[in-house]
């Protein structure tokens, strides 16, 4: 009986020290957040060759907002292309998975759009793998809209933001760089607008184009021949 009791004990105390560590790790967390509210979002695609060559047991990847903004930095632009890529996938897959490094991304927006994209996508301009090596182009940036590609069968979905992200937030970041009194302004404005990026009705944020796969017939965006309009 008394081995039996000082198990017990030993356990017990066991147990709250895996209770102590758990909650030292989740307030260190929380310790580490800031004042912008990064919603707890998610997309997901599969990765065949992390299965093939043995990096992972699924090939289902699942790349947090959070992870974005690590690859990218701070700006709200990654929280549109995140949506922008939430819409593109519905529109060219449906409730399928894309596969990652089958898309090819072309785009306007060459600062945070371009990377957030390259990162959720895997696409690449002139650097990475060959197989995705040249997915992400960089195409004029008065053209003002992103066009995602399904390698495999050449279906197109275009998208128009309807808010310029860049315009808005680049003179508040330099504002707030030159006079801290700024802070509270730009970090309410940064976190309304994740917000209203990730969660506002598509229609408010982009105009969507599906286009059938590439014929001979040529649009003045890239090319394809433009099908359906998703919003008006």
């Amino acid at each position: 009986m008394k081995i039996y009791g000082r198990r017990l004990i030993e356990y017990g105390l066991f147990g709250l020290l895996i209770a102590f560590v758990l909650l030292h790790a989740v307030k260190l967390k929380a310790d580490q957040s800031g004042p912008v509210k990064i919603p707890d979002v998610s997309i997901k695609l599969r990765c065949p060759d992390c299965v093939l060559v043995g990096v992972s047991k699924t090939d289902v990847i699942e790349i947090t907002l959070a992870d974005t903004l690590k690859f990218h930095g701070y700006c709200p632009g990654v929280a549109l292309s995140f949506r922008e890529a939430l819409e593109a996938f519905k529109a060219l897959y449906g409730n399928n998975l894309p596969v990652r490094q089958q898309v090819k991304v072309y785009t306007a927006f060459h600062c945070c759009q371009a990377g957030a994209l390259a990162y959720i996508t895997g696409a690449r301009t002139d650097f990475g793998v060959p197989p995705c090596r040249g997915d992400l182009v960089l195409i004029p940036e008065e053209m003002k809209c992103v066009m995602f590609i399904d390698k495999k069968t050449g279906k197109k979905v275009i998208l128009i933001p309807l808010a310029d992200c860049h315009k808005k937030f680049a003179p508040l970041f330099h504002k707030v760089r030159k006079d801290a009194g700024f802070v509270p302004q730009v970090q309410k404005e940064v976190n309304d607008a994740i917000h209203h990026y990730l969660f506002a009705p598509a229609d408010k944020l982009f105009k969507i184009f599906i286009m059938e796969p590439e014929k001979r017939t040529t649009t003045n965006v890239i090319g394809g021949k433009i099908k359906t309009p998703v919003n008006k």
